[in-house]
């Protein structure tokens, strides 16, 4: 027997549906808003178990960073069977492709894409392997305080600051301390780009500077004393400089649809922060006038690929299993 949850967005006929984790479910929601045709739909993990099938022409796997090796064996094995279906629906992120951010960062900075290596906290050899400057991240997505990571510049730092982590009863394991690349620009502020791939569109997202290393989203002060930044993250949308490269990134990292966040080293080369396979898409009534035409065009894109993708893919019945949710109960997954 079928039900229906209440403000559980199932798939429709021709829909892109997002399957998210339990925390990473409103990061679509300015997307969503800005979705007149309403094609797409959202589900979360944890419901998705109290929901017998749906309906998508383009299933997207969002969060795999998230689950847990066992979770992601699981549904590796419902794919599968989704793929193997008479009709069956385009799905991006598939595991087990996807590289999460160790292996993802490793890989790009032994095929020389980055010029700066990560490490596991808990491997007893990364105090004295890691290059400095560096800062401490989960592998998960979060970060460990509310405020920026602590840039930590020497190796007493470092030591100083796993000490601290383990007194507040923070794990190693998960952890990754994270070589730090300068990516400033001419005028020595702080620079990172986007882009978004949604199968074979690569969309330019936004370009953001900063005076912290740390960079979330430009500065406001930046853009009161210049803006000539507003015009260059223009540009750099309209130009799409780095296409044809991030197209590779993407491909050694087996993600289909997600935001890359990276900067430009002083000799040019791309240096990759991190590829979000569950990127937030702001609301636009939120973002300033100065940059709102910006973000809405790039939005708009977004959309439009989306859609076209779910118009090119036949909608299927999807089932999930009945004993989903058994197992999520018995292992808190």
């Amino acid at each position: 027997m079928t039900f229906i949850l209440p403000n559980m967005a199932f798939g429709k006929d021709g829909n892109v549906v997002f399957l998210t984790a339990r925390k990473g479910r409103t990061t679509l929601n300015g997307l969503r808003a800005s979705d007149k045709s309403d094609v797409i739909g959202v589900i979360d993990y944890p419901r998705l178990a109290l929901c017998a099938f749906f309906r998508a022409s383009v299933v997207v796997i969002c969060d795999l960073e998230r689950m847990t090796p066992d979770y992601e064996k699981r549904l590796t094995q419902i794919f599968a069977r989704w793929k193997e279906q008479p009709l069956s629906p385009l799905i991006l992120n598939r595991p087990p492709r996807v590289l999460r951010r160790f292996e993802l960062l490793r890989k790009l900075y032994k095929a020389g894409v980055n010029k700066t290596d990560v490490h596991r906290l808990d491997d007893p050899d990364s105090i004295e392997k890691t290059a400095l400057p560096c800062f401490i991240r989960d592998e998960a997505g979060h970060h460990l305080n509310p405020a920026p990571p602590r840039l930590l510049h020497t190796r007493d730092e470092l030591i100083e600051e796993k000490l601290r982590l383990h007194e507040n009863g923070v794990s190693a394991f998960g952890k990754l301390v994270v070589e730090v690349e300068d990516t400033r620009d001419d005028k020595g502020y702080y620079c990172k780009s986007a882009y978004f791939r949604v199968a074979d569109s690569y969309i330019p997202a936004h370009r953001f500077w900063n005076s912290h290393w740390f960079v979330k989203n430009t500065e406001q002060s930046l853009l009161t004393r210049n803006p000539e930044l507003i015009e260059k993250e223009r540009s750099f949308i309209q130009s799409d400089p780095h296409g044809a490269e991030i197209a590779r990134i993407f491909d050694l990292a087996g993600i289909e649809y997600g935001r890359i966040d990276y900067g430009v080293r002083a000799d040019g080369g791309i240096h990759v922060f991190e590829i979000n396979t569950n990127p937030n898409h702001p609301y636009l009534d939120r973002v300033g006038e100065e940059r709102k035409d910006i973000l809405k065009a790039t939005q708009q894109k977004v959309v439009t690929a989306l859609k076209q993708l779910a118009e090119a893919n036949t909608c299927a019945r999807l089932q999930w299993p009945r004993d989903e949710l058994m197992h999520r109960l018995k292992s808190q997954v």
